[in-house]
């Protein structure tokens, strides 16, 4: 069967007809809840702006990891900014934040759209200009991978801070932008070890060697970012628990004693730690690709259910909404792999 690929200005009309059919779904009249979007968006930031990170990190400390890979990881970088414009639909829809009846200097309408288009745009033509250089001829240079890295890190807080932490106002977690881009890491991981499950027939026929190597490599920093998130989460839980302020007691009260909140919260505690952990832990299963691309599945549906546990109890979703939206970006995420070399021509390895 014939492949489509579309080059880059398809690609990019591609997002645009994406943009369109999501805004006729958001304001169209065909939902009520309007909290799906911004569920939609937060989960796939993530993603899209972790696995280019992932790419940054090895070309930054100059490592083979997941190697085979760098260049499917970078063309990504359409997808950032379609989430830019994507995340432009929300401007009608700040109301969903408590804050917005009581507007402050930093939580306002104008300041909170201003601030986070303008981070989001800014990583958007980072990444290009990652992506791209990284393709050339000339190669990437440290200078390419820390400005996009640094985007990522401020992008990834701002996440947190704004479109997550504020939605529950006025519970508040200093620590909460170290955890959104620490996970947007292990998201990024994620997604290269479900790759591996696309590509890895084709990536073993071409590099019979490397490839295997890496495959270990993705099982390895899955082993270990379970650990760190574990780690993270449970510092920050210490610190609720020590604290004992009524507001974020309440913010942990009603997500762990009522249904479907205390099941979300055992799956993603199974599915970010304990199922990577124990799975990673033995040498073969770090090699064996369908293990590690069932457990990059595994993180990500945790990923997910964690971004819904964190908004759901404030923020109305509607489930033909969300399965739309996910489905939709997923099609064209999809669409972008599958056009990678027109997207980034000129390399046929990373520099």
């Amino acid at each position: 069967m014939t492949q489509v690929k579309f080059n880059t200005v398809g690609i990019y009309i591609l997002l645009l007809i994406l943009t369109v059919v999501i805004a006729l779904l958001e304001f169209g009249g065909f939902f009520d809840e309007k909290g799906a979007l911004l569920l939609t968006l937060t989960f796939w930031a993530t993603l899209v702006q972790g696995a280019i990170a992932v790419a940054a990190v090895t070309l930054l400390v100059k490592a083979k990891w997941i190697g085979s890979l760098q260049k499917e990881l970078l063309s990504f970088y359409p997808l950032l900014l379609l989430l830019a414009v994507l995340f432009a639909l929300l401007w009608p829809q700040i109301d969903l934040y408590p804050w917005s009846k009581q507007p402050t200097a930093w939580l306002n309408r104008d300041f909170f759209m201003g601030r986070n288009l303008i981070c989001l745009l800014l990583t958007y033509f980072a990444g290009r200009w990652l992506a791209r250089r990284a393709t050339s001829p000339e190669g990437a240079t440290d200078r390419h991978a820390v400005i996009y890295l640094v985007l990522f890190v401020a992008n990834q807080s701002l996440i947190g801070f704004d479109w997550v932490m504020s939605a529950a106002y006025p519970w508040f977690s200093s620590m909460i932008g170290l955890f959104f881009f620490t996970e947007a890491l292990y998201g990024g991981i994620a997604v290269a070890g479900m790759l591996f499950w696309l590509f890895h027939r084709s990536r073993l026929a071409a590099a019979p060697v490397e490839t295997p190597a890496h495959v270990r490599d993705v099982g390895l920093l899955l082993f270990g970012f379970s650990v760190l998130w574990a780690g993270l989460f449970f510092a920050q839980y210490l610190l609720i628990w020590y604290g004992n302020l009524p507001e974020e007691v309440i913010f942990i009260v009603e997500r762990i004693t009522a249904s479907p909140y205390r099941e979300l919260s055992w799956f993603f505690l199974l599915a970010l730690f304990l199922v990577p952990f124990v799975s990673m832990m033995g040498a073969p299963a770090k090699g064996d690709v369908r293990m590690v691309s069932l457990i990059s599945l595994v993180v990500l549906a945790g990923l997910f259910a964690e971004r819904l546990l964190y908004l759901l109890p404030v923020v109305p979703q509607h489930g033909g909404a969300l399965l739309a939206y996910n489905l939709l970006i997923l099609c064209a995420t999809l669409v972008v792999l599958q056009s990678r070399d027109e997207i980034l021509p000129e390399g046929a390895a990373i520099r």
